[in-house]
């Protein structure tokens, strides 16, 4: 697909008229209303509907502006990345085990393909472990997760919270909700213990370990429940809602924190790299 026509639709759709459009793109107005045509053309679609004053978008034409704002974006940052000076540095880079996982591993990936000078050292731990090395710079970059939201650092997405259980899980004879969690100071920890002990529910840790991994595996066996975050529900599990005598959680916040008086280049590039992931809503 043309970038071209792309770029005087986006124009087109952003003033709401192809004058607007002529001013933006520095074309004539018969240019514009050209290279609309050929879009139009190409795709079999109407994407305007145009008035003597002005112009609005059709579904269809809502449906390529998303698109076409991406695609523009994305090229865009291609570009831009092979014309820049390459970097050179260490960043240290700390997150949640849960976090490194695909699509954000890809933006990392992408930027150590790029900028491959620049050595990138990561740190896996808990966010109540890694935010005071942000706070005294021995870390550059952190991705923290926030329960409840707070709005500190570069918000980046809310996920909602949730019981998981295996399908076949059946509240015990005892009342003992039997648990596998991350030991403390684990923020899906705290909620948990604090929800159950306000709502007045027995528990007891069944599986206490480091490893998300073992946990949902734990989940999936039938051994145990935990709090993580609908992305975390499998095949094999089920969220507990009050229905089945769970109360209600809030959601957790992930977002981006870097060092008091950052001036490592190389890690606000990756900033940027991150921030232009969170703007494509590809996380």
């Amino acid at each position: 697909m043309n970038l071209e026509l792309l770029r005087t639709f986006i124009a087109v759709a952003e003033g709401e008229s192809f004058t607007a459009a002529t001013k933006r793109r520095h074309l004539t107005q018969s240019t514009v209303s050209h290279q609309i045509r050929r879009l139009e053309e190409s795709l079999g679609q109407q994407l305007l509907h145009r008035t003597t004053r002005s112009c609005r978008l059709t579904d269809d034409g809502d449906v390529l502006y998303q698109y076409a704002k991406k695609i523009i974006q994305l090229c865009d940052e291609l570009e831009s990345r092979f014309k820049e000076k390459p970097l050179q540095g260490h960043i240290h880079f700390a997150a949640p085990e849960d976090y490194l996982s695909l699509p954000f591993s890809r933006v990392l990936a992408r930027f150590a393909r790029v900028q491959k000078d620049v050595e990138i050292e990561i740190k896996v731990g808990l966010s109540n472990n890694i935010r005071p090395e942000v706070e005294s710079g021995d870390i550059d970059l952190a991705i923290l997760t926030q329960i409840p939201p707070t709005g500190e650092g570069i918000p980046l997405y809310r996920e909602q919270l949730v019981w998981l259980a295996s399908k076949d899980f059946q509240m015990p004879s005892n009342g003992s909700i039997p648990l596998a969690l991350v030991p403390p100071p684990c923020l899906y920890r705290k909620t948990a213990l604090t929800a159950l002990e306000d709502a007045g529910i027995s528990w007891q840790i069944a599986l206490s370990c480091h490893s998300h991994e073992a946990i949902k595996a734990a989940v999936e066996s039938g051994l145990a429940v935990t709090v993580l975050t609908e992305k975390d529900l499998r095949p094999g599990m089920r969220i507990l809602d009050e229905r089945d005598g769970f109360p209600r959680l809030g959601q957790s916040e992930i977002s981006l924190h870097q060092a008091p008086d950052l001036t490592n280049e190389a890690a606000q590039q990756l900033i940027q790299q991150i921030i232009g992931q969170k703007n494509m809503q590809l996380f």
